[in-house]
C-alpha cells in the first residue's frame, strides 16, 4: 500500500507528470506597435507642448513683449492710436506706446519698441493714470506707457492723457 502523505508534502508535489515551471515562465513574444501609431502619437505631444507654450507666453509673457506688441500694432496704423479709420466716426487721436526713459519736468521720454524716443509734453489738463489716478512724478523710468495726445511736425506729443502698464486710457467725455 503507498504510503501516505503529509498535507505540506502534497502541496509540494505536482500531481501531473512532467515539469510546468518552464512553461508558466515563458513570455509570450510581444507586439510591436505600427510605426504610424508611433508618428501620431510623437505629433499629438508636439501640438499638446506647442499649444502649452502659447499659453504660457499669453499667461506670462514679459512686459516687454507686450510693449513690443502694441508698438508693431501702432506701426501697422501709422503709429496713430485710437485712429478708427472710418470717415466721420471720430477725429484721429496721435499718441505713442514704450517704456519711460526719462521725466523731466513737464517732459517724459518715452522710448518705443522700435528704439526711437519720443519726447512727450504734458500740461495741466494731462490725465495720468498708473493704475489709479496719478501724477507725472509717479512715473518711473522702465514703465511701460500709453501715451495719448496730438503730434507735432517733429513726432513729439502733446499729451491729453499717460496711462502706466500699457493699458487702454479711458475716454473723457469732453475729447
Amino acid at each position: 500500500m503507498p504510503r501516505r502523505m503529509s498535507a505540506d508534502e502534497l502541496l509540494e508535489t505536482s500531481p501531473f507528470r512532467g515539469d510546468l515551471s518552464e512553461e508558466l515562465t515563458a513570455r509570450p513574444a510581444r507586439a510591436k506597435l505600427p510605426r504610424l501609431t508611433l508618428f501620431l502619437a510623437a505629433g499629438v505631444v508636439l501640438v499638446a507642448g506647442m499649444l502649452i507654450g502659447i499659453q504660457a507666453q499669453k499667461i506670462f509673457g514679459a512686459a516687454d513683449d507686450r510693449t513690443a506688441m502694441i508698438g508693431q500694432l501702432m506701426a501697422g496704423r501709422g503709429g496713430q492710436l485710437g485712429q478708427l479709420g472710418q470717415a466721420g466716426a471720430q477725429p484721429a487721436r496721435q499718441g505713442t506706446v514704450g517704456t519711460v526713459k526719462l521725466v523731466d519736468g513737464a517732459k517724459v521720454y518715452v522710448e518705443g519698441a522700435d528704439g526711437t524716443t519720443t519726447v512727450v509734453t504734458t500740461g495741466d489738463g494731462t490725465e495720468v493714470r498708473i493704475s489709479k489716478e496719478g501724477k507725472l512724478s509717479d512715473l518711473k523710468p522702465g514703465a511701460s506707457v500709453v501715451v495719448q495726445g496730438e503730434r507735432d511736425a517733429d513726432r513729439n506729443v502733446a499729451a491729453t492723457s499717460v496711462t502706466e502698464g500699457g493699458g487702454v486710457p479711458r475716454m473723457r467725455a469732453n475729447q
